[in-house]
């Protein structure tokens, strides 16, 4: 088969590796909104809709034995399991084009096919639900391909956790999985810098026709961001598609596609077969299993370095805990309310601050948003300055910084939120901080169940949100004018931060992003964290020298420092 011969005349591949220059201008047919074919578009294209049915898709018997039965997930199941070698070197083939259409397709579903089964392997090999792998017939060539050593100065991270996610049916988990731009991607925030979906080209457009339990297909740009400037962003372009395993089992695979993708596509990272599967868990519950299996650069020798290299920065538990956190924050009640909310005040406090931390992850990217953002240092400086474009009344200019603190994350968290609070205060009244004796009042709260998330608002017109997770937490604040007030938390206008697709204007938030510096999560015994602080001159007085900037920066900079290492540090001891 024609196909074996490429897979296994290695003479015919070259490695293809791509100096990343910077996020890459898209092409194709975007997908606004991804749905599951009906049975009326199976007609149109002539598919049997029973096999969409399941009616002729009897699994194997190994297929129904592979599952066990929904009890409780144990305490392993919901750890991250420790890396193992399945490396993978993507190569094209200088005949690809000599392919007949049948081929590709054919080519493109045996691929699909064995990256279903080695997502499947993984899975059962870490101990997960999954107690059999599927019966596929002979795709070892394939599959054998996915484990090949990575490319120089690349590296393996892989991990499997699993968990129940409460109030969201497996039906619609994979919705959320599939609508990677309105969903995915701001369920995923800020793991997720930025995620988009296009429409799949070609023999991919067909993989429905060769395999009926494949219901969907779409090609995935996402970049992955942690909050610091010492760390490069991870561009990804791959293929996600849905299959349906059996009844209430779906499983969503993703796998690197430049075998039949774009040869144009920019991207520095890339995914090996990865993946979650996904099952009903009584009426209104879902139980995943993610797999998370990508080839990187190798890590890059910073402060944040160890945590990376321990799979504690992108591993599958963080992914679920991301997810499980954005759950709770979007059902946000408010309490201690001491004026009048609108019923829709909820719901403009969750985008406000969901922009305000989309801003931090813009001026911690490795290329940010060149409209909104420049940048007036140079890479090698430790401390990033850059000008703000979104403000056009005053000069307005961003600090940002990292530091290591040898305290735990936890109670790092709680000084800052407080600190926070009191530069906040400075900047409203235009004071030294030593002049900020009391915090002002506050005037309600805005805060998922278990207060992993807390909106508040303060006179002074001051907004934090203080967001608490074991692997990423953030506090950030900003001062909102009185006429944003009325209009939108009083009265329940509407707001540009629901409704734009460009929400970098006008938020402008200063605070704190806080990563433990190895295990323990909140409690471990050090903590990154990164600064950013916004800066404002008066374009009255003249043009403003980088260097006053980052006077301005570092006298508040190494006031915090000294504040923690007095304060958190030293009581600890």
């Amino acid at each position: 088969m024609i196909l074996e011969y490429l897979i296994l005349t290695k003479s015919v591949f070259f490695g293809v590796v791509l100096q990343f220059p910077g996020p890459s201008r898209h092409r194709g047919a975007y997908v606004d909104d991804f749905e599951q074919p009906t049975d009326e578009a199976f007609a149109d294209e002539g598919i049997e809709t029973s096999a969409m049915e399941g009616k002729d898709i009897e699994p194997s018997s190994m297929e129904v034995d592979m599952y066990e039965q929904q009890d409780e997930p144990s305490e392993s199941e919901n750890q991250t399991y420790a890396c193992r070698e399945s490396p993978f070197m993507f190569s094209r083939s200088n005949y690809k084009q000599q392919l007949s259409d049948f081929q590709r397709l054919q080519f493109a579903n045996n691929y699909c096919k064995a990256a279903y089964l080695e997502v499947m392997t993984l899975a059962k090999e870490a101990g997960t639900w999954i107690r059999a792998k599927p019966g596929l017939g002979n795709l070892d060539n394939l599959v054998n391909v996915f484990r090949t050593p990575p490319l120089p100065g690349k590296k393996i991270e892989f991990s499997v956790a699993s968990a129940v996610v409460p109030d969201i049916p497996a039906s619609e988990m994979v919705t959320i999985m599939m609508h990677v731009k309105n969903k995915w991607s701001k369920s995923m925030f800020p793991l997720v810098k930025h995620g988009e979906e296009y429409r799949v080209v070609e023999c991919l457009q067909n993989l429905s026709k060769t395999d009926a339990s494949i219901w969907g297909a779409i090609q995935v740009y996402a970049e992955i961001q942690l909050p610091t400037t010492l760390v490069p962003t991870r561009y990804f372009e791959f293929l996600r598609y849905g299959k349906e395993i059996m009844d209430g089992v779906h499983i969503i695979v993703d796998v690197t596609s430049h075998c039949f993708g774009d040869p144009y596509a920019r991207y520095n990272s890339e995914k090996r077969p990865s993946g979650v599967i996904i099952r009903e868990y009584g009426r209104k519950d879902c139980e995943i299993i993610w797999i998370e299996n990508v080839e990187v650069e190798e890590t890059r020798e910073t402060m944040y370095s160890s945590i990376i290299n321990s799979n504690l920065a992108y591993n599958a538990d963080r992914w679920i805990s991301t997810l499980l956190w954005k759950l709770k924050r979007d059902q946000s009640s408010f309490a201690d309310l001491k004026i009048d909310v609108h019923p829709r005040a909820g719901s403009f406090l969750l985008a406000l601050t969901q922009a305000m931390k989309r801003f931090f992850m813009e001026c911690v990217s490795q290329h940010p948003d060149e409209v909104a953002l420049t940048i007036a240092t140079s890479d090698a400086d430790p401390i990033r300055i850059m000008y703000n474009q979104t403000l056009t009344e005053r000069i307005a200019l961003v600090g940002v910084n990292s530091f290591r603190v040898q305290a735990k994350p936890l109670s790092v968290f709680h000084f800052l939120m407080k600190m926070d609070l009191q530069l906040a205060f400075r900047a409203s009244a235009n004071s030294e901080i030593d002049e900020v004796h009391e915090e002002p009042e506050q005037l309600f709260t805005f805060a998922s169940d278990d207060k992993s998330n807390i909106i508040s608002l303060h006179k002074r017109n001051t907004e934090q949100e203080a967001s608490m997770d074991k692997y990423c937490s953030f506090i950030l604040s900003k001062t909102m004018p009185e006429e944003l007030l009325n209009v939108h938390i009083v009265c329940g206008e509407e707001s540009i931060y629901e409704t734009s697709e460009h929400r970098m204007a006008n938020v402008t938030p200063s605070g704190f992003a806080i990563m433990p510096d190895g295990p323990g999560g909140l409690q471990s015994d050090a903590s990154l964290v990164t600064f950013l602080m916004q800066l404002d001159y008066d374009p009255s007085k003249g043009d403003v020298h980088v260097d006053t900037v980052r006077k301005d920066f570092l006298r508040d900079l190494n006031m915090i420092i000294q504040e923690l290492n007095e304060k958190v540090v030293r009581r600890n001891d």
